[in-house]
């Protein structure tokens, strides 16, 4: 981590031109420094563990996987490390996501960067960040665990490996793609679909999208 004077930024785009921009963003800023950069969540994983960045900014889209993913696996091995979402899509569904991964802020790249920068120290202190430009109950808090007429919602008795593979599927992932984004074995994979299936009461790809878009989790 940094000193209590400066804040310690990993950046996690595969865009370098962007990377270079938001560098240079943060270089006029007196209490934020870039520590690292990364282009995929495999080389973000490895810095996270050795520089231990107080903050990350993460896209939604890499190469190897997606944000929401790379989220879980960086307050997995850095519980102590917040993220922002910085991305190009502000659709509710990648807001509502990234939130519910454990991600503190979500911000959008056309914002200013000034308004980057507040992102940036808003989620240092811990606070949510949510952009101007989208609706601020988003950022209230993480998806909640009951819908509106107060039934719990059957996501919750998912694992988070599970929950993992679930968005994977919403998001059309075969077996094969799924094991070799979360390193796994397709057998591993289809042994947690199978769990899945039982947990959500569901006998195919088709009605596990249908509840997946009854919880408002299918990207429009």
């Amino acid at each position: 981590m940094a000193d209590s004077r400066t804040i310690s930024v990993l950046l996690v785009d595969d865009h370098h031109l962007f990377r270079e921009g938001l560098r240079a963003v943060v270089a006029d800023a007196d209490d934020i420094v870039v520590c690292g950069e990364a282009s995929t969540g495999r080389e973000a994983f490895e810095m996270v563990d050795r520089l231990k960045p107080d903050v990350v900014t993460v896209d939604v889209t890499l190469p190897d996987g997606d944000g929401i993913l790379a989220t879980r696996e960086i307050l997995r091995r850095q519980p102590n490390t917040r993220v922002l979402m910085l991305t190009m899509h502000g659709n509710h569904y990648y807001v509502s996501q990234a939130l519910s991964a454990g991600a503190k802020g979500y911000a959008l790249k056309e914002q200013r960067p000034t308004e980057i920068l507040e992102a940036l120290r808003a989620v240092a202190r811990g606070e949510t960040y949510v952009a101007p430009q989208l609706p601020q109950e988003l950022g209230a808090a993480p998806t909640g665990t009951r819908k509106g007429n107060g039934a719990t919602n059957p996501l919750d008795t998912l694992s988070p490996r599970e929950r993992d593979i679930f968005d994977l599927i919403v998001r059309g992932y075969t077996n094969t793609s799924m094991a070799e984004t979360l390193q796994l074995s397709v057998k591993t994979i289809e042994t947690h679909r199978a769990h899945i299936n039982k947990k959500l009461r569901v006998h195919s790809t088709g009605e596990l999208i249908r509840l997946a878009a009854l919880h408002g989790l299918v990207a429009t």
